[in-house]
């Protein structure tokens, strides 16, 4: 589902992510775990080209981008983002649309799919996601936790194939963020594909697959995610993991 290599990433002479290998198959959830500064976010921001990586390669499903050698194309860049929804820290609802209009927005302009179509499809997420009831609010009215999980919603509605996460509980008030992990888990146990950057490690050993500890803009190491987290083969991976208490 997912092939990187050799990527590489500067933001003008300080190299944030150099030499990452990984893949992620159909179906599995990958979190990338470690600390902060350590390219966590930046190597997600690749996947969908919000950054764009000086060097390497990006597969997601048959979409396949060389970078290094020439200008992307914006074909290029709408193709592989057509493969992924990203879900935020920062939910960016659109504050003057209410919840419905803002989970729409995307399906009615980008596909232009039928009007009530979208809606019923848009109705099903929200109960998926325990927002039915909000529909019609808009986002200032809504806690935290119920903002995160409409933007799940919204990145939902373009079936994407890979759901990419940004630390979805970091804003969160502590009391909210077990209703955001819970969502997850559940599109996990459904056999959505996803990468989820966290520091919820208790959420990374119950919900992942695979987990990867990144650190200094390089993945230190890789493997399942029980065995990683409570045996880790590298000193730099125990000790971060000390840190935190696990």
């Amino acid at each position: 589902m997912i092939e990187i290599s050799q990527l590489q990433k500067k933001f003008d002479d300080v190299t944030v992510l150099e030499s990452i290998n990984f893949s992620v198959k159909k179906g599995e959830v990958v979190c990338l775990v470690g600390p902060s500064g350590s390219g966590k976010t930046t190597l997600l921001r690749c996947l969908n080209l919000l950054e764009t990586p000086n060097q390497g390669t990006v597969q997601i499903g048959d979409k396949r981008v060389e970078f290094g050698s020439k200008r992307l194309s914006k074909k290029a860049i709408k193709d592989l983002r057509s493969y992924s929804g990203m879900v935020f820290q920062g939910f960016h609802l659109f504050p003057h649309k209410t919840v419905m209009e803002n989970i729409t927005e995307a399906p009615l302009t980008v596909k232009k799919a039928s009007k009530a179509a979208v809606i019923e499809d848009g109705e099903k997420l929200l109960k998926k996601v325990g927002m039915i009831e909000h529909k019609d609010k808009y986002p200032d009215a809504l806690s935290g936790g119920q903002q995160q999980r409409a933007a799940i919603a919204r990145a939902l509605m373009m079936n994407p194939d890979v759901m990419l996460f940004d630390e979805p509980t970091s804003a969160l008030d502590p009391q909210l963020v077990g209703e955001v992990l819970r969502v997850i888990e559940e599109l996990a146990k459904e056999g959505q594909t996803m990468v989820i950057v966290t520091h919820e490690m208790n959420f990374a050993k119950r919900v992942a697959d695979k987990v990867l500890f990144m650190d200094g803009g390089y993945i230190v190491e890789e493997g399942p995610a029980k065995e990683l987290l409570e045996n880790p083969k590298e000193e730099r991976t125990r000790e971060f993991l000390q840190l935190l208490g696990e």
